[in-house]
């Protein structure tokens, strides 16, 4: 592991994608479902590579290659051994929803006082966690780890990578259940990092207002509830705003959504534990902008769109519908796509989405894909088998809504953003 950890010092980064690998980097060919890196090696070669890490030894080419047991376990060990070396507050932060939206607002708040390294997108699983390590700076101060899951023991196998001594849950809701098997069991897999933390003697910033998560916390821990008594908070048409009550002073966000307002309070928390100016910290919070289709608000040909569309599970949809239906404007649409990843229960969870919806006026709800056209059989709302099916008759159904605020909510696969894409 020196020896390679020196290879990695001396380079100029490292990557495990042939098609952006520049000159002087170390290329990892990782074995996965779809691609093996393996078959890659000659071609980075000619791009310029420094180093070939293989563990099939078909592919040795001299002193080009270096040959490990496994190359995926490789790449995490070398993460973990660089992140080891670097002496820096280590947040981890995980959750059922609003993970990269915290972990974009708490990386604004805190580049107010330091230099933050923090995950890119959401590159946020056993192979996006080493990578983000692996991108730290040595000058960085704090790093910021966001860690999704999918599984039992995934959260502690990603903290045993990126050793966090800060950790953050935002809150555990009905995703992934089909991997998970179980509620309880999501509850168990999100408080590995919980257990992780108190096993390293760390600090741990918590909502005391979610049972969930203060049943679950670790005795004999140093955790922090969100310090937010003189913020009070405001849903205005179109997004969040909130208010210093100490000094009578409004700010106003860039997010959709009522279930953003804990995202911001854990930001606040910890921009206050780091010592950043409130001032400072309400500034940063008020001039961030969501991207990656995630509570972002788009006006076009007439209509308000909100491209909460990044993913989907029955927590999140039930939140951004009763969002919507706090928006001043009268006339509310839904256009909402399939729910992935909930195990033999989906159909019962669709139809639950279907019977809240079934609470609100609506103008007009129209649903994506074949889990909501089955549930929607004791309802009756305009169903789509996919989202190109609904392309096609868009420019209609856009006449029939001009003037809506419109939520555009669905599973990554779903692709329900791409109707309002040029």
């Amino acid at each position: 592991m020196e020896q390679l950890y020196q290879f990695f010092l001396d380079s100029k980064g490292l990557s495990i994608d042939s098609r952006s690998i520049e000159v002087g980097q170390i290329f990892f060919a990782i074995a996965g479902e779809k691609f093996d890196g393996h078959k890659f090696v000659d071609e980075v070669i000619e791009k310029g590579a420094t180093k070939i890490v293989i563990h099939d030894e078909a592919y040795t080419r001299g002193d080009k290659t270096f040959l490990v047991n496994d190359t995926l376990e490789c790449l995490q060990k070398l993460a973990h051994h660089h992140r080891m070396q670097l002496d820096v507050p280590v947040l981890g932060i995980t959750g059922s929803n609003g993970k990269t939206t915290t972990k974009e607002l708490i990386h604004v708040v805190l580049s107010k006082n330091y230099r933050v390294h923090t995950t890119r997108g959401n590159y946020n699983n056993h192979i996006g966690v080493p990578l983000t390590l692996l991108a730290a700076p040595k000058d960085a101060e704090i790093l910021i780890i966001e860690m999704g899951a999918n599984h039992l023991n995934e959260i502690d196998e990603l903290c045993t990578i990126a050793s966090p001594n800060y950790g953050l849950i935002t809150n555990v809701g009905l995703a992934h259940v089909e991997g998970f098997g179980s509620y309880e069991n999501i509850i168990k897999g999100k408080t590995e990092m919980y257990r992780y933390i108190a096993k390293a003697k760390g600090c741990i910033f918590y909502n005391d207002e979610d049972r969930v998560l203060t049943k679950n916390l670790p005795d004999e821990t140093n955790c922090v509830p969100y310090l937010v008594s003189d913020i009070e908070f405001l849903y205005n048409y179109p997004t969040l705003s909130f208010i210093d009550t100490e000094l009578d002073e409004m700010y106003s966000t860039k997010l959709f959504g009522i279930y953003n307002q804990t995202n911001i309070e854990a930001a606040i928390t910890i921009g206050r534990y780091f010592k950043v100016l409130d001032e400072d910290i309400f500034d940063a919070i008020e001039d961030y902008i969501p991207t990656m289709n995630r509570s972002q608000l788009i006006e076009k040909d007439g209509i308000t769109y909100i491209k909460d569309a990044y993913n989907a599970n029955p927590s999140s949809m039930k939140l951004s519908i009763k969002s919507l239906m706090n928006f001043g404007t009268k006339s509310k649409c839904l256009i909402i796509g399939d729910m992935m990843e909930l195990g033999e229960d989906k159909i019962a969870l669709h139809k639950d989405i279907l019977r809240y919806i079934a609470g609100y006026d609506w103008n007009k709800v129209i649903l994506v894909g074949p889990l909501f056209a089955e549930a929607n059989k004791d309802f009756g709302y305009i169903a789509y088998n996919n989202t190109q099916e609904l392309k096609n008759d868009f420019d209609d159904l856009s006449a029939q809504i001009h003037g809506s605020t419109v939520l555009l909510k669905g599973s990554r696969s779903m692709k329900i953003e791409t109707l309002i894409e040029d």
